[in-house]
């Protein structure tokens, strides 16, 4: 059972701040009107936020602009003064899924300007997200929309990623500026410090109490790991690390796992003593987020299987030499799929000759034509339950989206 719990906290900002504008020169070329890098001061410094863990994921940030610029005209004070009654910007984050970018969206709303005296040039309505430094909220990323007579309500939007916007990891304030079109005139300007919300992926990992392994051969350890967090704190770079005294380890990589999911896979271990504690940690871009220990004992290497031909329907190979050797295997194989319909057909598969370790298991990987188009890769387990009988699962995974799955048990033949 899986256990839904909401980690994600608000990073607290305080309310809004009153401030005054100490702008950059202004270049009418400039988009927003030279408001990026512009710093519009708010009369205190940032509050402390938490050290932000290594795992910990940007969600979202809202701020609602309900206190005028310190400076800024009042409310109907003046006839070209742009009323921008309790507007909000709200941000959400994202990372891409191959690149693990940082990425952003954010939208205003509503902006609602109020109408230039008849003849005057239109104005333009900027948002701007950037970084508090020192007691200044320095603007870093603007968008902008010009106002119309007749439409004065605008919804302003932007998106990028962090590669476009070094500091988007690092907002915690924005400002929202009527101003002339080329920047000369400021009507109207809001500052606030964004509420951040954060996430860290709940993860947990699970093995067995106890195993019992033969000494000096690297063994399979099964392990579970799972994602409790709220819908959408997935995890990224997902992996399980072990350690301890008189044993190995080799740890196990998972990629990604999406919240609410979990997934099984190995760690290897080899013992090197006749006993051992073996701790295993699951981590989320190398940082430790759930634990669990597993007590290791020696056992005796088992009789090695009896030489000869192995084989059950559909299935034959060879053993000698400690070696399993002339695999072959008959059984379905799937292609294709949607949009059209999957094709099975029965195939023969061989795999590539494997030594039988001491523990009389056999983990084999083959892959061929890496790069290339008919590139595929197929998985060999045999475990030798006795000395004449062996259970075994082979898969396959081929180019066409062709794959093929199979189970069995195989004897010695007499």
């Amino acid at each position: 059972m899986r256990t839904c719990v909401a980690v994600a906290t608000t990073i607290g900002l305080g309310a809004a701040l009153a401030a005054v504008v100490t702008a950059s020169p202004v270049a009418a070329s400039d988009r927003g009107g030279g408001l990026v890098g512009s710093s519009f001061e708010a009369h205190r410094s940032a509050p402390a936020q938490a050290r932000a863990r290594t795992a910990a994921q940007l969600l979202s940030a809202s701020a609602t602009f309900d206190t005028r610029v310190s400076g800024a005209p009042r409310a109907g004070s003046r006839p070209d003064q742009q009323f921008l009654p309790g507007a909000r910007v709200d941000i959400s984050y994202g990372y891409h899924g191959e690149t693990d970018v940082l990425t952003y969206r954010f939208e205003t709303r509503p902006v609602s300007a109020g109408v230039r005296p008849g003849g005057s040039p239109p104005d333009t309505v900027a948002v701007g997200l950037g970084v508090f430094a020192g007691t200044s909220c320095t603007i870093d990323t603007v968008d902008t929309d010009i106002t119309s007579q007749n439409f004065p309500d605008h919804l302003l939007y932007g998106s990028g990623d962090a590669t476009q916007s070094p500091n988007a990891g690092r907002w915690d304030c924005a400002v929202l500026v009527a101003q002339s079109q080329d920047g000369s005139v400021v009507h109207d300007a809001w500052v606030s410090p964004l509420d951040v919300l954060t996430a860290t992926p709940r993860l947990s990992v699970r093995a067995p109490a106890k195993d019992r392994l033969v000494t000096g051969v690297w063994t399979r350890v099964p392990v579970e790991v799972a994602n409790a967090s709220q819908e959408g704190v997935d995890a990224r770079d997902v992996s399980v690390v072990g350690a301890g005294r008189g044993v190995k380890v080799r740890p196990a990589a998972f990629g990604g796992l999406d919240a609410q999911d979990d997934s099984e896979g190995h760690v290897w271990a080899k013992l090197v003593r006749p006993r051992a504690t073996l701790r295993l940690a699951v981590t989320e871009l190398g940082e430790t987020l759930g634990r669990t220990t597993v007590k290791l004992r020696q056992r005796r290497a088992p009789a090695p299987p009896v030489a000869g031909t192995w084989s059950t329907r559909g299935v034959s190979f060879t053993v000698r030499g400690r070696k399993v050797r002339g695999f072959s295997l008959q059984t379905q194989t799937t292609c294709g799929g949607y949009p059209d319909l999957p094709t099975t057909t029965t195939n023969t598969y061989s795999f590539r000759t494997e030594t039988i370790p001491r523990n009389n298991e056999v983990v084999g990987t083959e892959r061929g034509n890496r790069g290339g188009d008919a590139a595929y890769t197929a998985y060999l387990e045999l475990e030798f339950v006795s000395r004449t009988k062996a259970k075994g699962r082979f898969s396959y995974y081929g180019p066409a989206r062709c794959t093929a799955f199979d189970s069995f048990t195989a004897r010695r033949k007499r």
